[in-house]
């Protein structure tokens, strides 16, 4: 999803198209990202401590990263070190470039005349005007497709093209001119966003046990509606539905290890709390594409 951002990802829907991530990567130095979303998905990782992220987004389709609500022709600035949370559904496309946070700064400075503290030490985002917002994207696919030409050159593996450079500095100027909202988790997300992400914590510590959404509200501290709201407004599913999506991606993390560990996909269905395995199957056939057994097959001859 991003170059540089190793996350753990669980799957929310099946996903009626292919998801595609074009990416043109110098490691350890600089990328360009430029993906398209088709399945809801739920991420969490820890951001390159070196590296920023300037994430111009094109569609949001009601998806959030860092607790942000995003929007579609929204600039999103994620400084090095940030703990990155996102909720992707259906559609989700954008282009980011993840610099060095040293080359980020300079192009602050010459651009923009002053590092801009509000951006460089939490996320925050800034709404372009819609021609503004293209003209950008634009430009970021067409740097793209050049280098993309060129990208076995090794001259590309140091520093930023000077087209790359350009972008970041329109970029810096968007933040510099803009009414930028300052954000982060905690003071920028809703009430609802903290009580989803609260269950959320609780289900994935939980996961191998029984977890009815009585026991959900007790310890959230929401009404049943209030948590099928959250869940909604959030994630786009049910509380119920994370859960089955949750068991289901931890079901496939381990069946790709299970045969290295001598388990079956019936123990390892009942280890993550499964109790129908004829449903467990279908589900997981409509999420992955391929059976459990054949998940198991797969990872024995690899």
């Amino acid at each position: 999803a991003a170059s540089g951002l190793p996350v753990e990802v669980d799957r929310l829907s099946a996903g009626r198209l292919p998801s595609r991530i074009r990416q043109i990567q110098s490691p350890d130095k600089w990328a360009l990202d430029l993906p398209e979303f088709n399945c809801a998905f739920r991420a969490r990782g820890g951001f390159d401590p070196g590296s920023v992220a300037l994430v111009a987004i094109e569609r949001a389709c009601g998806s959030t990263i860092c607790g942000i609500a995003l929007e579609d022709d929204l600039i999103l600035a994620i400084p090095a070190g940030t703990s990155v949370t996102a909720t992707v559904r259906p559609g989700l496309t954008y282009a980011v470039a993840i610099v060095p946070t040293a080359t980020w700064m300079e192009i602050q400075s010459i651009a923009a005349g002053m590092v801009l503290e509000r951006i460089n030490d939490r996320p925050a985002a800034v709404r372009l005007a819609t021609d503004e917002a293209q003209r950008l994207r634009s430009q970021m696919k067409s740097i793209a497709d050049h280098l993309g030409t060129i990208a076995s050159d090794p001259i590309l593996l140091e520093q930023p093209p000077g087209a790359v450079v350009e972008y970041l500095g329109l970029v810096a100027d968007a933040f510099a001119e803009g009414d930028s909202r300052e954000t982060g988790t905690a003071s920028s997300a809703s009430r609802h966003f903290t009580q989803a992400s609260a269950a959320e914590d609780f289900i994935r510590t939980h996961i191998r046990e029984d977890i009815p959404i009585v026991r959900l509200c007790r310890e959230i501290g929401v009404s049943r509606r209030q948590l099928e709201y959250a869940f909604r407004t959030t994630f786009a599913v049910t509380p119920l539905e994370f859960i089955r999506a949750l068991r289901l991606n931890e079901a496939r993390r381990l069946l790709v290890t299970a045969r290295a560990n001598g388990l079956s996909v019936t123990t390892i269905a009942m280890d993550v709390g499964v109790t129908h395995l004829g449903r467990f199957a279908a589900n997981y056939r409509l999420f992955f594409g391929e059976s459990p057994k054949e998940t198991l097959q797969r990872a024995g001859r690899s």
